[in-house]
C-alpha cells in the first residue's frame, strides 16, 4: 500500500467521515444525541471490518475496537449530549494509558506498531534486533511515552472543550485539535527517529540490519 494511503486511511474513518455523519444528520434535522451516537459508530465498524477481513487482530487493534464499542452502547443509554463529547474525549486517555501501560510489558507501543508495518522477514530483524541492542528498547520505550502522554493531553483538552464550547462545535474542533497534536508527535517522530539512525546507525522503524554484538 503506498505511503499517502497508509496515512489518509486512517484519518478518513476517525475525523472525515464521522464528522461527514455528524454534521448531514444535523442538516437533516437529526438530533445531536442520534447523530453523535451514529458518527461515533464510523470507527469502531471500520476496525471490525478491517479486522474480520485480515481474520487477524493486534492487542492495541482489539483494545481500540472494545472501547469504540463500549462506547457506542453506553451512548446508547445516556441522554445528554455533552456527556457524549466528554466520553469521547475520555477515549484518548484509554488509549494513552493502553500505549503507557505497554513499557510494563516485554515489548512497548512503538515497538509492536513498527512490527505490524514489516513483512515477517523483517519482523524477525528488528526481534533479534531489539534483544541485543539496549540503544533500539531505549529510543522505541522514549517515543512510547511521547505517544503516550500525547493521547492523555489530548484527552485534556478534548474534556475542556466538551464542556465549554457549544455542542455543535466541539466534534470538529476536537477532531482538529487532534489531528493538529498527532501532526506534531509525528513530526517529532521522524525528527528523533532521524537523529537516532545518524547517531547508532539503526532504524527505529525500518527493517534495520541484525545486530550480532552488544552496544556497551
Amino acid at each position: 500500500m503506498p505511503a499517502w494511503r497508509t496515512v489518509a486511511t486512517p484519518i478518513l474513518f476517525t475525523v472525515a467521515l464521522p464528522l461527514a455523519v455528524f454534521y448531514a444528520l444535523r442538516s437533516q434535522g437529526i438530533g445531536q444525541w442520534l447523530a453523535l451516537t451514529a458518527s461515533g459508530a464510523v470507527p469502531a465498524v471500520r476496525m471490525a471490518v478491517v479486522a474480520a477481513a485480515r481474520r487477524r487482530v493486534d492487542s492495541f487493534e482489539a483494545f481500540m475496537i472494545g472501547m469504540l464499542a463500549v462506547r457506542v452502547v453506553t451512548s446508547l443509554l445516556v441522554g445528554s449530549p455533552r456527556v457524549i463529547l466528554v466520553k469521547d474525549a475520555g477515549l484518548a486517555a484509554a488509549a494513552g494509558l493502553w500505549i503507557l501501560g505497554s513499557l510494563l510489558v516485554a515489548k512497548p507501543f512503538a515497538f509492536q506498531a513498527g512490527q505490524s508495518w514489516h513483512g515477517p522477514a523483517a519482523a524477525r530483524t528488528r526481534e533479534a534486533a531489539w534483544s541485543v541492542s539496549p540503544a533500539l528498547r531505549s529510543g522505541l520505550t522514549r517515543l512510547t511515552v511521547l505517544w503516550g502522554c500525547a493521547q492523555l493531553l489530548d484527552c485534556g483538552a478534548g474534556v475542556l472543550v466538551a464542556l465549554l464550547l457549544p455542542v455543535e462545535s466541539v466534534p470538529a474542533l476536537n477532531r482538529a485539535k487532534g489531528l493538529a497534536l498527532l501532526c506534531v508527535v509525528v513530526l517529532i517522530t521522524v525528527s528523533y527517529s532521524r537523529r537516532y539512525g545518524r547517531r547508532h546507525a539503526l532504524s527505529l522503524f525500518g527493517s534495520s540490519p541484525l545486530i550480532t554484538r552488544r552496544e556497551g
